[in-house]
């Protein structure tokens, strides 16, 4: 029996992901970077671009007939702008959830390796303990976190290294909790991990050419 079904997403494309003469906009003066890609209030809190609205909306209306009770979401905007495109295609009003603990790493504060596993443990916690028997959950995040997230979810110790799964922008991951009555080896079930089949062709090659190179970076 399943008692939870946990679908994680990475936001969509953000402006601090942009290049302008292969140089990524947070690493540019305010005064050289183009006009609708400030920041919020905090000085990485980067909206989404028209790409990464665009790959948001594509991943919304292919989950439109996937009804979930519950959606947590990171408090930064371009993992708020993300979520709001998949609630927007539910076919009923959704609970949203915030907190703070989905920041991405580096936008929390300084932390230590134990201190974001520890985190990511919260995260872990606290969806499982507020989510009732065979609940769908969505969760809207970032690709750092995200692994650790998973790292926590799945049981698994802290890595050593930020990246151990991939997390290209709107790739999802699914998890399927089973209750008691399933062999133990089976209790916890990663599905699929950063599927980008709502995409076109041409987008998930950009998608997964980005997140590669910001692994070099």
């Amino acid at each position: 029996m399943i008692v939870l079904d946990l679908y994680l997403v990475r936001h969509g494309q953000s402006y601090g992901q942009f290049l302008i003469d292969g140089v990524e906009l947070d690493c540019l003066p305010v005064s050289q970077r183009p006009p609708g890609c400030e920041t919020g209030l905090l000085e990485d809190d980067w909206r989404l671009t028209p790409l990464g609205e665009r790959q948001a909306a594509l991943l919304g209306e292919s989950l439109a007939q996937t009804p979930f009770d519950a959606v947590y979401c990171s408090p930064m905007a371009r993992a708020r702008a993300t979520a709001q495109a998949i609630i927007g295609r539910q076919p009923g009003p959704v609970p949203l959830i915030v907190p703070r603990d989905l920041m991405e790493i580096g936008d929390w504060g300084k932390e230590s390796p134990e201190e974001i596993h520890l985190r990511a443990q919260r995260v872990a916690a606290l969806i499982r303990e507020q989510s009732p028997e065979g609940a769908r959950v969505l969760v809207t995040a970032h690709a750092a976190f995200n692994n650790r997230l998973l790292m926590a979810l799945l049981g698994l110790p802290a890595p050593d290294h930020l990246f151990r799964f991939g997390q290209d922008n709107t790739g999802l991951t699914r998890i399927i909790f089973l209750g008691d009555d399933a062999p133990q080896w089976r209790r916890v079930w990663l599905y699929c991990t950063n599927d980008l089949s709502h995409l076109p062709a041409e987008l998930r090659a950009q998608a997964i050419e980005e997140n590669i190179r910001g692994l070099h970076l």
